[in-house]
């Protein structure tokens, strides 16, 4: 039997925040203890996870995650009277597009010569008339099978959305960085560099081939950076993170009762009460990002 597989990506399901950011925010928890009797790898290990499952909780709000990334996406459009094709992708904000297939049957695409002469917006990419191959004209469709206005079409598409959230690798000197992963980086952009106390703002040049693994910039590093993490997502998503952690890392135990000799029965205030505050207060945080479905 054939079976139909489909070509769209999931989640990236990538942390918001390193281990490190977590550690340097003032959140007054201890968390060398979240395995017991385990090391600080294990600590640490355990502590990555809660990250991991804190940026998946609002991955699930926000519709979407928000770490620049390649996709690959599936979609049935109609191009418009005035003779545009416009994609709105599960994904934003946009930053590139590197690929687009598009026809009158998903088994018999065209692919579009060139993507750079598209239009881009934070939540729409505008594929102008003039880079489809169509025998279209102002008098309608010239043969059966052509496109025009109000044709449906199949579309496949990669593109790159969202923030850059990665870490350094290295420098190469003080003007060159390396970092272990260059999606979204763009030349004259300024990104974070977040290594607690060495933190820096950096500028890429704009001699700056996108895509290279080799990132030069306008000025010299002030300090040398492995590990740290190199970004420009907003500081809302990475503190709504940091406060999620926290409200993880402290949901434990459960709302019994629990009797002293000599006072009155207490009953404990249920986790998701107790910190039902700190998570709100994080998905507020980041309702500006939210995809609407």
């Amino acid at each position: 039997m054939t079976v139909g597989v489909t070509a769209q990506t999931g989640f990236n399901e990538q942390p918001y925040i390193t281990v490190a950011e977590f550690k340097n925010a003032p959140t007054s928890l201890d968390y060398d203890n979240l395995v017991v009797g385990g090391n600080q790898n294990a600590q640490d290990a355990e502590l990555a996870r809660v990250i991991l499952r804190a940026t998946s909780y609002l991955n699930g709000y926000l519709n979407q995650d928000l770490h620049a990334g390649p996709v690959i996406e599936t979609q049935r459009v109609r191009m418009s009277g005035d003779g545009f094709i416009y994609l709105h992708p599960i994904k934003n904000p946009i930053i590139s597009l590197s690929a687009f297939q598009y026809g009158s049957s998903p088994n018999n695409l065209q692919t579009l010569n060139d993507p750079s002469q598209c239009w881009f917006e934070s939540q729409q990419i505008v594929i102008p008339l003039s880079q489809i191959n169509t025998t279209y004209t102002s008098s309608g469709p010239l043969a059966f099978g052509s496109y025009g206005p109000r044709i449906r079409l199949f579309t496949k598409y990669t593109y790159i959305a969202g923030y850059v959230n990665t870490t350094c690798t290295g420098s190469l000197n003080a003007s060159t960085l390396t970092v272990a992963n260059v999606s979204g980086i763009l030349p004259s952009e300024t990104y974070r560099i977040i290594d607690g106390a060495f933190s820096e703002s950096v500028t890429v040049d704009n001699s700056y081939v996108y895509g290279s693994t080799t990132i030069p910039l306008t000025a010299p590093l002030a300090f040398a950076h492995t590990g740290a993490g190199f970004s420009n997502m907003p500081f809302a998503i990475k503190q709504a993170t940091i406060l999620m952690t926290s409200a993880f890392v402290k949901q434990r135990g459960d709302a019994s009762m629990t009797m002293n000799l000599t006072t009155q029965p207490t009953v404990n205030i249920g986790n998701n009460q107790r910190y039902a505050g700190e998570i709100a207060l994080a998905l507020d945080m980041v309702n500006l990002y939210r995809r609407m479905r």
